[in-house]
């Protein structure tokens, strides 16, 4: 049932026949089902993007950790001991 007078989402809907939907848009011209806010919230599912973007960097950090102990093993094997 449409509200009177609200914008309405607009987006088309595969369970009632490829209607549009008539739920009340929010300030992105859809409604929370079809244009909800992600970017703006702070989780997504049960996982805070700050959470991801902090394993991402500790990836990036662990792979350059690497990088340089391959290095210094190559070094160190071309130097003799005796």
């Amino acid at each position: 049932m449409p509200v009177r007078g609200a914008k309405l989402c607009g987006a088309k809907c595969r369970t009632k026949g490829g209607l549009p939907c008539e739920q009340p848009a929010m300030k992105n011209g859809r409604c929370r089902m079809h244009g909800g806010v992600f970017y703006k919230r702070e989780t997504h599912g049960m996982t805070t993007l700050r959470a991801k973007k902090q394993r991402k960097a500790e990836r990036a950090f662990l792979r350059e950790m690497k990088a340089v102990s391959r290095e210094i093993m190559e070094k160190t094997r071309g130097i003799s001991c005796h």
